[in-house]
């Protein structure tokens, strides 16, 4: 019969005073952290692999934290902006929180609600290729839940003047003549003065007659 022999197990050398630490093995398993580069751009789930010493490797999986602002799609990033109903109007800029800095965004004017504007290269750097991902950016206007007398007139004015409301406005009717508010502002009228001053005269001389 043939065996292993229990003393060397098959090594051919046997150790006369075994080290305590590793029992004549040669080698220990211990506990060491390392540094893991954390590649710009890994996505979560993501496994990268790196190299340790004596020709071993280290797989690393990652699982990236979701974020609270930025919303992520590949290399891709988005965000959600407010702007004010002047704004969507009348157009101007915006700041926006981005990646790697704050960013200026121009506003056109007349732009809608969860209109997308993309700023090309201000995404996640590509893991797998050249390049950067885009950032893009939802808008939604945000309404103001209360006006002031003079906002409620401005506001007011300008449904006087709307051709193509698919409906009706609270406070204005349409005559025959055309949109005509019925809340008897008297900061609805000034507008109204400035605005044509023809048709103020005519109203304000119909009041005196009256």
């Amino acid at each position: 019969m043939r065996s292993t022999c229990r003393k060397c197990h098959g090594t051919k050398t046997v150790v006369k005073d075994p080290c305590n630490v590793c029992e004549g093995r040669g080698t220990t398993v211990q506990r060491k952290k390392v540094t893991v580069p954390v590649p710009a751009g890994v996505e979560d789930g993501q496994t990268v692999r790196m190299s340790l010493p004596n020709k071993k490797e280290l797989f690393i999986k990652f699982k990236v934290a979701r974020s609270n602002y930025f919303r992520r799609d590949g290399a891709d990033i988005h965000t959600d902006v407010a702007i004010s109903l002047s704004q969507a109007l009348l157009g101007g800029t915006i700041k926006v929180k981005g990646l790697y800095e704050d960013l200026v965004v121009k506003i056109a004017p007349g732009t809608s609600s969860h209109a997308k504007i993309r700023l090309e290269g201000k995404g996640i750097k590509r893991v797998s290729s050249y390049g950067y991902g885009d950032h893009l950016i939802t808008i939604k206007i945000k309404i103001p839940q209360k006006l002031s007398q003079k906002q409620k007139a401005l506001i007011t004015a300008f449904a006087e003047l709307e051709t193509d409301t698919p409906g009706t406005v609270e406070g204005v009717v349409l005559t025959n003549e055309g949109k005509i508010a019925t809340t008897g502002d008297d900061y609805v009228y000034q507008i109204r003065a400035v605005l044509n001053p023809v048709d103020s005269d005519v109203e304000s001389s119909k009041k005196k007659n009256a």
